[in-house]
């Protein structure tokens, strides 16, 4: 296979990857927005439920900037992948929610990892291709 299609057959990955990730955390919102957290604080639950909404607009973000070849837009992948894994972790270690919350978390958490994976085989071959 040659590095075009190489690149071509990753960024049509990472893309699909992305797309699951945004319908996943708009789902976790919405999943949020209708149960409790165990949180007193309104403003502190406000800000808890927001964060895979958040999280959804980002990897919309991420999505458009890879499809669209922007410089580094990989690396903003990476740092993005790996905050929203030691958020869901802190998430899942205070809360201790349910098994519907902890399926998206769990899920969401996976494909961050496999999206690690894939943006730097991408940033690898973006070198080769670019230097």
């Amino acid at each position: 296979m040659d590095i075009k299609s190489l690149n071509r057959t990753i960024l049509i990955s990472a893309s699909f990857l992305y797309s699951i990730n945004v319908i996943l955390s708009i789902s976790l919102y919405t999943l949020l927005t209708q149960i409790s957290l165990p949180v007193s604080n309104l403003d502190l639950r406000s800000v808890l439920i927001a964060v895979p909404l958040i999280s959804g607009v980002f990897n919309g973000l991420i999505l458009s900037m890879l499809s669209m070849g922007l410089k580094y837009a990989e690396y903003y992948g990476l740092a993005k992948s790996i905050l929203a894994i030691i958020i869901y972790t802190g998430y899942w270690a205070a809360f201790r929610p349910g098994l519907d919350v902890l399926a998206f978390i769990v899920s969401i958490m996976i494909l961050c990892v496999i999206q690690i994976g894939v943006l730097t085989l991408y940033a690898r071959v973006q070198k080769e291709m670019f230097g």
